[in-house]
């Protein structure tokens, strides 16, 4: 019995396409070079097909006519494999270690860990007390002035606070130099906010360098009288007129000058200087610790002020 596909291309001369339904888009005539339409050749029954046997041909192109053998060999032709790349990749070898790695040393107890940090805060502590004890020993005359003798020829006194060697006290030495700073003009560390006045029999405790260790050292050695009072150079006035010495805004020679702080560029604490002369409005001064005109800390130099505000002359009778 024919097909359905036989009766189908007997009755429409149309060449079926095996496995497609007729919509008649994929049926019917076929175009060739010249848009004719040529019949399709008679397929039979598949029932009086014989089996193929033997070895399978390769696809070859052909010319001609167009069957539904060749239609369907060409659809069902597996392409044959993409060669692969002749040239390879060199391996990297990455070499590896025959050792184990060394395991974790086991954490340390509690106690010991709080022991250890304990040491390490005690030595960071200590280095930095000893690191501030160096910078203050450089800074000051602590590190090169103590027990030097006498550089000014002080008669009979003691380097650093001008007493006289029956008077024991070196707690305030300690103090006159620990906490002195070498531009600090005016500063008295002995002094701790109360004045006192004394009899003038000999003289007070000053720092060694200072502008009041110089005024109270020359003074005397031009009048015989030690300053008698105590505190910065700015507080002299009032220890002037607390001991019973003269105190005027005029010149006197000779005499103890006290600048105000701040006075032609005296610092926070005022300078005191000795008169030498005056000429006019000019003060001939002999100073220690006045930075200028080669003068500086434990330096004497002779330096002219101005008669004028701020500026203030004492002496004793």
């Amino acid at each position: 019995m024919p097909s359905r596909d036989d009766r189908v291309s007997k009755r429409t001369g149309l060449v079926p396409i095996p496995g497609l339904k007729q919509s008649g888009l994929l049926s019917g005539p076929l175009p060739g070079g010249n848009s004719l339409t040529r019949p399709g050749p008679q397929i039979s029954p598949k029932e009086n097909q014989a089996p193929a046997t033997g070895q399978l041909t390769s696809f070859t192109p052909q010319t001609g006519q167009l069957t539904n053998a060749n239609i369907t060999r060409v659809l069902t032709t597996t392409p044959p494999p993409l060669l692969e790349s002749t040239s390879q990749r060199v391996p990297v070898v990455i070499k590896a270690s025959m050792k184990r790695p060394a395991p974790a040393p086991p954490p340390l107890p509690p106690d010991i860990q709080k022991k250890r940090r304990l040491r390490v805060t005690l030595f960071g502590l200590l280095m930095l007390v000893l690191t501030i004890i160096v910078a203050l020993f450089s800074a000051t005359s602590l590190g090169h002035d103590i027990w030097l003798g006498n550089p000014l020829g002080l008669p009979g006194e003691n380097v650093i606070t001008g007493q006289s060697p029956g008077v024991s006290n070196l707690i305030a030495q300690a103090t006159a130099t620990a906490v002195y700073h070498r531009k600090t003009d005016g500063y008295d560390p002995s002094f701790f906010g109360s004045q006192l006045v004394g009899n003038g029999s000999a003289s007070l405790n000053w720092p060694l360098g200072q502008c009041t260790y110089w005024a109270n050292y020359e003074y005397h050695q031009l009048t015989g009288h030690w300053v008698s009072w105590n505190g910065n150079a700015d507080q002299w006035v009032t220890g002037a007129r607390q001991a019973g010495w003269n105190v005027s805004t005029s010149p006197h020679v000779p005499s103890i000058m006290v600048m105000m702080p701040y006075t032609q560029n005296a610092s926070g604490y005022g300078h005191v200087a000795v008169v030498k002369g005056v000429s006019g409005n000019t003060v001939h001064t002999s100073n220690m610790n006045w930075w200028s005109n080669g003068g500086g800390w434990n330096r004497v130099s002779n330096v002219d002020f101005t008669v004028g505000r701020g500026i203030y002359f004492i002496w004793h009778s």
